[in-house]
């Protein structure tokens, strides 16, 4: 029989940025050994009178959604085609298999991390509590750096989408147009912010369904009236540089799969991560697949890596879009004004992610006591609203870039972006390994954990490994002959983020953490017993054939 035990821990953070509060909890001792905490209390009827916090309302559909949606901006939509005349049609498809097979890991480790202890801003709070308290802050702002500069991109390409319908009204209003729009979206909380994100998500995915199957008619000559098929590969050629060609490519295909994580950032404010992040996590191989891998192997058998269109010198015009050029092809002319729409709601999109991350990321920074304390307040909406004003104010200065004449800063702030990015995946895995080890060192059972990820260590090593490597050679071809805008680019980021660590290091004298001291309990999301029961018989249905393709694209 199982025998029943009340406890009662004080200090217990229930996933919010305020006061930790004493919260009750029932402890049930299996008669396999294992144990399942639940509360004794409605969580709601715990948090009255506490002050106002980040609100649970994102729901699993949302969550399933934002996994790939926020990841699709312009990375894909337009830089894609500078990637295509970097590497050739296999170079391409090479580096956009490398950079996934890497997310997908990614994607896993911070899955069980965030479904166990589901907090905003996780893995800055992950690094900081299971490694290093420097190595967490660098994480952090290292985070929220790359994302700004994500914001900034979109913004800066927004007013490039709407030149093809008008030339009347300048960049910058533009830009401030759908700043202000974003934080709009951003002031409704997380309910308003993650039913836009899952619209705009519903459209890009669509358009990607649409562009791949039309790509796949055209390559037969079902449409256009032209049989492309693997020509391409032949002449011009499968690589446009050889190995340097698929180097230079994975920087760039790194920023386009950039976001897998917000997943993490966002499992605060789910209502049940511990069924959503399992099933957004465990979806992402599949639209890894489509979205991008699928995606990039059409463009490769209709457009020519030598194309004149591709942006091969970093040009910002929305004509060269690999998606309007392939419909271009197909005899589609008439499309342009839809693939243009769909690229602006792509950038908006992202945007709006970026700014929902970066506001969350300050937020968990300044509840660490690494930032300004006043930028972890949460309004009555649930929303940090001076987290949200500050990154609001970043972005306004970002977007000015766009009246430097040239396109040297833009094509510094997608590299640094994509830099960023992989140095924020090394810290992701950094932290699963020490989490792992320490839930095994305290003497814990891996069956209560509600997401399990395969692979370690091994995975977390190899990801530890590959994403420095591919850090350090992204650069190469800067040397000869010397490129100083390629170099900044490349490893100016990487710079920051050492001399950061090292002088934090020295300053806070900070050291890694001990595994039997790692805090395993504060922020863990409890349930009741009929929720676990309700879990267990939903999981427990047969769903059919399309009710499963239905879970895998939504």
């Amino acid at each position: 029989m199982s025998q029943l035990k009340e406890t009662v821990d004080v200090g217990v953070l229930e996933n919010s940025y305020v006061q930790p509060q004493i919260n009750k909890k029932i402890q049930i001792d299996m008669e396999d050994g294992s144990r399942i905490s639940s509360t004794s209390e409605n969580i709601e009827d715990i948090e009255k009178g506490s002050e106002p916090q980040l609100k649970r309302e994102l729901k699993s559909r949302h969550l399933a959604m934002i996994s790939i949606g926020g990841v699709i901006g312009q990375g894909l939509f337009l830089s894609s085609g500078a990637n295509l005349a970097k590497a050739g049609p296999a170079g391409l498809l090479i580096a956009y298999a490398i950079i996934g097979f890497i997310v997908f890991w990614i994607a896993y480790q911070l899955g069980e991390m965030a479904a166990y202890i589901p907090i905003s801003g996780s893995f800055t709070v992950y690094c900081r509590r299971f490694v290093d308290r420097s190595f967490g802050s660098v994480i952090g702002y290292n985070y929220w750096a790359c994302w700004s500069i994500i914001v900034a991109a979109e913004l800066t390409a927004i007013p490039l989408v709407m030149r093809f319908w008008t030339d009347v009204v300048p960049d910058w209003a533009w830009s401030a147009i759908f700043l202000v729009l974003m934080f709009a979206l951003n002031l409704y909380g997380a309910r308003g912010w993650g039913e836009a994100e899952y619209w705009f998500s519903v459209i890009k995915i669509l358009a990607v369904i649409v562009f791949v199957i039309v790509g796949c008619f055209t390559s037969g000559g079902l449409i256009g009236g032209t049989t492309y098929g693997f020509k391409y590969w032949k002449d011009p050629g499968a690589f446009s540089n050889g190995i340097l060609g698929v180097i230079n490519a994975l920087v760039l295909a790194a920023l386009s799969m950039t976001g897998t994580d917000i997943v993490g950032v966002s499992a605060g404010e789910s209502a049940n991560p511990r069924k959503a992040i399992p099933v957004a996590v465990k979806n992402v191989f599949y639209r890894i697949m489509f979205i991008y891998v699928f995606s990039v192997f059409v463009m490769g058998m209709i457009i020519p890596w030598n194309d004149p269109q591709n942006m091969r010198t970093g040009g910002r015009d929305v004509s060269v879009s690999p998606f309007t050029m392939v419909f271009q092809k197909a005899g589609l002319s008439w499309a342009a004004h839809i693939v243009n729409a769909v690229i602006l709601i792509t950038l908006i999109s992202c945007g709006n992610s970026g700014m929902y991350v970066t506001t969350r990321t300050l937020c968990a920074l300044a509840t660490e006591g690494i930032a300004w304390k006043r930028l972890a307040y949460v309004n009555s909406r649930g929303v940090p609203i001076y987290a949200l004003i500050c990154t609001s104010s970043v972005s306004l200065v970002c977007f000015l870039t766009s009246f430097i004449p040239g396109e040297a800063l833009f094509l510094v702030l997608c590299d640094l972006g994509g830099i960023c990015g992989l140095l924020t995946w090394f810290g992701i895995a950094v932290s699963h390994y020490r989490f792992r080890k320490a839930y095994i060192a305290q003497g814990r059972n891996l069956s209560d954990l509600p997401f399990v990820s395969p692979g370690h260590p091994y995975m977390n090593i190899l990801v530890m490994i590959a994403c420095p490597v591919i850090v350090l050679i992204s650069g190469w071809s800067y040397f000869v002959p010397a490129s100083a805008t390629g170099l900044l680019g490349s490893y100016l980021g990487v710079i920051i983020f050492v001399f950061a660590f090292i002088f934090l290091r020295f300053w806070t004298k900070s050291k890694l953490v001990p595994l039997l001291e790692v805090d395993l309990d504060t922020g863990v999301r409890y349930y009741s017993p009929e929720d676990l029961q309700q879990e267990k018989d939903e999981s427990s249905k047969k769903r059919s054939f399309i009710r499963k393709l239905i879970a895998i694209l939504t």
